[in-house]
C-alpha cells in the first residue's frame, strides 16, 4: 500500500515540476509576444496616418516628363495626419522598374520646411534615359505607395 502512496506522491510531484517548467515558459512567451504585437501595432499606426497622393495630371505628360532631358518631375500631396520629412533620402521613386531617389524635393505649399497634412511638394529626379510609350513612376515613403501612368510620344514616329 505505501509503494503506491509514494509512486503516486512521485509522479504528482514530477507532474508539477513539468507544470512549472511550461507555465514560466508560456508566460516568458506571451510577455515577449505581446512586446512584439505593440511594436508593430505603433507601426501600422503610423503607416495608417501616413498617407500621400501624386497630383500630377497624367493626361499632360510633357509636365511629367521633360522632353530630351529625360527628367521626372511629380507633384505628391500629403493627405494624412502626419508629417513626413521632405527629404530625398526619405522617399523612393520607381521610374519604368528603376529606382531613384529624387535629385530635389521642394515643398510648393503649407508647411514651413517639413511635408505638413495638405502640403504639396515637387519631386525631380534626373534620369539617364528617354521616354517613349507608357511610363509609369510610383513614389514610395515607408510602407505607403502611389503611382502614375502617362504615356509619352517623342515623336519619332514609332
Amino acid at each position: 500500500m505505501s509503494s503506491v502512496s509514494s509512486t503516486h506522491l512521485i509522479m504528482f510531484i514530477g507532474s508539477l515540476l513539468i507544470a512549472t517548467a511550461v507555465a514560466g515558459t508560456v508566460v516568458v512567451e506571451v510577455g515577449s509576444m505581446s512586446d512584439a504585437i505593440e511594436v508593430r501595432g505603433s507601426s501600422v499606426a503610423e503607416d495608417i496616418e501616413t498617407d500621400f497622393v501624386i497630383i500630377s495630371d497624367e493626361s499632360q505628360s510633357e509636365s511629367i516628363v521633360e522632353d530630351g532631358s529625360g527628367n521626372v518631375t511629380l507633384l505628391v500631396k500629403n493627405v494624412g495626419s502626419t508629417t513626413i520629412p521632405a527629404e530625398s533620402g526619405k522617399i523612393d521613386v520607381i521610374v519604368d522598374g528603376s529606382h531613384t531617389i529624387p535629385d530635389d524635393v521642394r515643398l510648393l505649399s503649407g508647411g514651413g520646411g517639413d511635408w505638413e497634412p495638405g502640403a504639396v511638394v515637387e519631386l525631380t529626379m534626373e534620369t539617364e534615359r528617354s521616354f517613349d510609350g507608357d511610363t509609369t513612376v510610383v513614389v514610395i515613403v515607408g510602407s505607403n505607395e502611389d503611382s502614375i501612368t502617362t504615356y509619352v510620344d517623342n515623336g519619332d514616329g514609332d
